[in-house]
């Protein structure tokens, strides 16, 4: 029998709770429409056996599933294919009652006990990768360490939750050290079975002269609104565009806001709709009745969110409502929130976000979240 708390995590999710009482006071009438917002950790979420770090941690009910998808993943040995790092993995849990905590993890991984890779590398790229291995070897001698490699970012299902679509960058990364990366191009990938690698669409969708698409993303109806937020000095402006879901792998059917009503073909005219993250998450909250943006923003651990009658806004003046744990770097970043595992109607919301907590050893933080509405 579940002990009964109003974060449903029993008497350590009391003692969370305490311990939530450290970060900064809730802000009282805040300009996102809620009184107040408690805040708790909650756990983390489980790397497979003996691999290192992995961050991000997207996530979509898929099939009876919620299925999480992450970014750079480090391997305990070299795999069959000779590396000792995917650049995307997944995994899930049939198990969507957070009353008592988010458990029961399963892991996708390829024969030899090693993450498989959920965005499969061209040829090209695989080539690449092998010839430039950051160990003795390294065939090509020169920039050894670096890679050529898709990062996922936000997924959308379908309404039935039966297909998925996940939108990614293409990197160049290294060999200069972790912050040496650079998106060169944009896509999507399409998903129709939880068990196997996503379909990814090639040559891409987005050239290099545009943002990285996906920041995040929210299906509403056929449509599905996705956000970039490119870093501009010291703020992310977040622009949004809304494609329908099944022609989400079709460039020309995107149309991106530019205010006044106006949904434009050119991306050039694009508006920003608020600051926020370059990976965040947005949703509709029926505790609300609001959609509910929640993001890190920059170099930051204090959580932020917004709220809009519409994925396009206007939104909300930001509130902020808490800050994760201590990371090596002194900041956190992707702040997600996972819209399957809420209770109370959405009042009640488990956010997930990344801490650096070593080189190479990302940890996915989980926190329960309470709104209060301003009555």
């Amino acid at each position: 029998m579940r002990n009964p708390s109003w974060f449903g995590f029993g008497i350590p999710g009391l003692i969370l709770f305490a311990m939530a009482c450290t970060f900064p006071a809730p802000v009282e009438h805040g300009p996102a429409g809620l009184s107040s917002v408690a805040t708790a950790e909650a756990g983390h979420v489980p790397r497979p056996p003996g691999h290192g770090g992995r961050d991000v941690g997207f996530s979509a009910r898929f099939q009876g599933r919620s299925v999480w998808v992450f970014g750079d993943t480090f391997l305990p040995d070299k795999a069959n294919d000779g590396l000792r790092w995917r650049s995307s993995t997944w995994s899930w849990t049939e198990d969507l009652a957070s009353e008592d905590g988010i458990g029961g993890f399963q892991h996708a991984l390829d024969a030899d006990g090693m993450a498989r890779q959920l965005l499969p590398h061209t040829p090209a790229e695989a080539a690449y990768n092998l010839a430039h291995a950051d160990h003795e070897a390294c065939p090509a001698k020169v920039q050894c360490g670096s890679r050529r490699t898709p990062w996922p970012r936000a997924i959308v299902t379908d309404d039935e939750g039966r297909k998925g679509i996940i939108y990614y960058a293409n990197m160049q990364t290294g060999p200069g050290g972790q912050w040496d990366f650079r998106s060169v191009s944009g896509s999507v990938a399409a998903w129709n079975d939880p068990d196997a690698p996503a379909v990814r669409v090639e040559p891409p969708l987005f050239g290099d002269e545009e943002p990285d698409w996906g920041s995040a993303a929210v299906r509403v109806g056929k449509d599905v609104f996705v956000y970039a937020c490119d870093f501009d000095g010291s703020r992310k402006p977040c622009l949004v565009a809304r494609v329908p879901f099944e022609a989400a792998a079709e460039r020309g059917r995107y149309r991106f806001w530019a205010g006044d009503g106006v949904w434009s073909r050119d991306w050039r005219e694009a508006i920003a709709v608020f600051d926020g993250g370059s990976l965040f998450s947005v949703h509709f909250n029926a505790y609300l009745g609001k959609y509910l943006a929640v993001y890190l923003p920059g170099i930051d651990s204090v959580f932020r969110l917004r709220t809009a009658d519409a994925p396009e806004g206007p939104w909300s003046e930001p509130q902020t409502f808490g800050r994760g744990l201590r990371a090596i770097d002194g900041w956190n970043y992707a702040l997600i929130a996972h819209p399957e595992f809420s209770r109370e109607g959405g009042r009640v919301e488990i956010l997930s976000y990344t801490r650096p907590a070593g080189f190479l050893a990302q940890d996915i933080r989980l926190v329960a979240v309470r709104l209060d509405k301003r009555r």
